[in-house]
């Protein structure tokens, strides 16, 4: 690895170990656990946040690789050759060393931040919980102690509002037995008109059909009547004029 990383990595170890130290002071701790979250939700701090990781992520993968070489390949068999080894080694040391902490104590503070929102947010809820269960234990006492002196100290009002309950609901009956008496009474009603409203639609439907019968029936008969009266001008020219007289005479629907 390139030495140009290990004073920027070893200044974001420093800047990541105060963070944490200050995740363990009462009053700041909190908010700091805060603002980390918020970071952490934001699509564009989140972003830069997982960025970050995957640069010392890489670094350190960069780092083992050196280490695993073992840093000492440029050893020319004189003393320069093996200082000059040793010290590339130790840097490659020093940046894997900076690297995985500075990755590790960026876990570490998302994670303490995250549980320290988490255990805010319980003890609230705990809070909250717990006045209510106060202020229910309160009322019940109030309400129990409230019955007690009623039924000790005024037993005769008690009574005087259970006749008036019993009253109120033997009226309330008896007007619900009377709605429900009308209601039949209006149903048994309804079926009568609707079966009356049924028969009529059958004898209108009748009469009609017996209409259009006699109106056929006349038709038939008309026709027949102007044939025969034509038949009866072929046969007997000389009694025209009568036959004109007998037409007038025929009926005609309007006349019917």
């Amino acid at each position: 690895m390139d030495t140009i990383f290990t004073l920027p990595l070893f200044i974001l170890a420093v800047l990541q170990a105060f963070i944490t130290v200050l995740h363990a002071i009462p009053g700041v701790g909190l908010p700091l656990s805060q603002t980390l979250r918020l970071l952490t939700q934001n699509t564009a701090s989140r972003s830069v946040i997982y960025t970050l990781m995957g640069a010392l992520a890489l670094l350190s993968t960069s780092s083992l690789y050196e280490l695993s070489k073992g840093a000492d390949k440029v050893r020319s068999g004189t003393l320069r050759g093996e200082v000059m080894a040793t010290v590339d080694y130790l840097r490659a040391q020093v940046s894997c060393a900076l690297s995985i902490s500075n990755l590790l104590v960026l876990l570490l503070n998302l994670l303490l931040s995250s549980a320290r929102c988490k255990l805010d947010s319980t003890q609230k809820n705990l809070s909250a919980l717990q006045r209510q269960v106060k202020g229910l234990q309160a009322e019940y006492e109030r309400v129990t102690r409230t019955g007690i002196a009623t039924s000790s100290d005024k037993p005769a009002a008690g009574a005087a509002v259970s006749n008036l309950a019993a009253e109120e609901a033997a009226a309330l009956k008896k007007m619900a037995d009377k709605l429900i008496a009308e209601k039949q009474q209006l149903q048994a009603a309804v079926e009568v008109a609707e079966a009356a409203a049924k028969t009529a639609d059958a004898r209108v439907m009748a009469m009609v059909s017996q209409v259009k019968g006699y109106d056929t029936e006349f038709d038939r008969l008309r026709d027949e009547n102007t044939a025969l009266r034509q038949q009866l001008q072929r046969q007997q020219p000389g009694v025209t004029a009568a036959s004109g007289v007998a037409a007038t005479a025929v009926p005609n629907k309007k006349d019917d």
